[in-house]
């Protein structure tokens, strides 16, 4: 028996969304913070959560803290914003934050005390995520510098859910289309066309589908998570269900609940007794076809 989870984001995916998500099926964001103490992430933070709703659905709304005053939902390119073709940052980076690049991501990765297969995961994220950066900046992989996904909050969404995966143990995953909408979003370098360069370069080989919506609905950091993690894209595979998890995102749409929806089950077996086989049909009276002609 296998445990399989399907990503189901009708309305968009982005880190901090997945990892909320996550969380809603029962993962402890505590233990996601220890599990990432070894990298000992500066500024300090905190993983916040709250419960909340979009369009009367329960979700779980998650929240990286930072010590030095700022509570930031996602960095520039994370905001998730459906309310205007332009998000406005709700914590420009830059100025507080270094800048971080590849090599170090993957340093931290191999700090961290994972199996095997987290591991894996962790890597081949991040370096989807930098091949995106670098074909998009024109860069060797080596000299990529990651600007909002370098952030702490970013960082935490990348990796925590990587661990959260392996928490409940699951082994494999699927999604959905993508949803990609219009407009603008600004980042460290401006103005940038949605979805963001880099978010194009990793929905490459994925299906998407075009919606009307203004504002960003995949981000990087949910792109590379969805490329990186998933086997198979389309409808939810044959499984039986064993939990439902809502991860929202930082603003309301009145048209669309801003969540993405987690489907985790079991493939490969029954999880509990399906009950007897239903009783055959009862015959029915039916004249025999006619004997074919000589």
């Amino acid at each position: 028996m296998r445990h399989h989870l399907h990503i189901d984001p009708f309305s968009g995916v982005a880190g901090d969304m997945f990892l909320g998500a996550l969380t809603d099926l029962g993962v402890d964001p505590d233990e996601i913070q220890a599990a990432l103490a070894p990298l000992d992430l500066r500024p300090a933070y905190r993983i916040r959560t709250r419960r909340v709703q979009r369009h009367g659905i329960g979700a779980v709304d998650l929240r990286v803290e930072l010590e030095d005053g700022h509570t930031n939902p996602g960095a520039p390119t994370h905001t998730h914003d459906h309310g205007g073709s332009v998000p406005t940052p709700t914590h420009p980076h830059g100025h507080a934050h270094p800048h971080v690049g590849y090599a170090a991501i993957i340093g931290m990765i191999d700090r961290l005390e994972l199996p095997p297969r987290a591991r894996d995961r962790a890597r081949r994220v991040v370096t989807l995520l930098g091949e995106a950066e670098a074909r998009v900046h024109q860069k060797p992989l080596e000299q990529v510098h990651f600007h909002e996904v370098g952030a702490v909050d970013s960082i935490v969404d990348l990796l925590g859910t990587v661990i959260a995966l392996e928490q409940l143990g699951i082994d494999t995953l699927s999604c959905g289309p993508l949803p990609m909408g219009r407009g603008f979003v600004r980042c460290a370098h401006g103005l940038m066309p949605l979805p963001a360069p880099a978010t194009a370069c990793l929905l490459e080989g994925l299906p998407t589908i075009g919606v009307d919506r203004t504002g960003e609905l995949v981000t990087p950091t949910g792109a590379a998570l969805v490329a990186g993690l998933c086997e198979r894209f389309g409808p939810p595979p044959a499984m039986t269900l064993t939990g439902v998890g809502y991860g929202a995102g930082d603003r309301e749409d009145p048209d669309v609940p801003n969540l993405l929806r987690l489907l985790r089950g079991t493939r490969g077996g029954e999880t509990r007794d399906a009950g007897p086989p239903p009783p055959p049909a009862p015959a029915t009276d039916v004249a025999p076809a006619p004997a074919p002609a000589p």
